[in-house]
């Protein structure tokens, strides 16, 4: 399986089955007890074969953790995370 996520600055991100990746959603709360009401809560941690999906189709696993993400940062040792919406398209290689 290879993946590639374009992007809309013209840059692609090459997905295999290795790729580790993390994905938060954005969350807030009024309720919550300090000032900080803005925050992100990690949904998804690890490779194609950690998804609890039952989707074979690798295409579709990463359009749906696309679609329920926020952010997402490809790669285990990476400080660097991407915001889904500069998501453009999926292709394979």
């Amino acid at each position: 399986m290879a993946l590639n996520i374009n992007l809309v600055n013209g840059r692609s991100i090459h997905i295999t089955d290795e790729t580790y990746i993390i994905a938060w959603k954005y969350q807030s709360s009024m309720m919550a007890s300090n000032a900080d009401h803005y925050y992100l809560d990690c949904i998804f941690k690890g490779g194609f074969e950690d998804g609890k999906i039952t989707e074979e189709d690798e295409e579709n696993k990463l359009e749906g953790l696309i679609s329920a993400a926020d952010w997402l940062t490809i790669g285990k040792d990476n400080k660097n995370s991407l915001k889904t919406t500069a998501v453009l398209s999926i292709t394979r290689d």
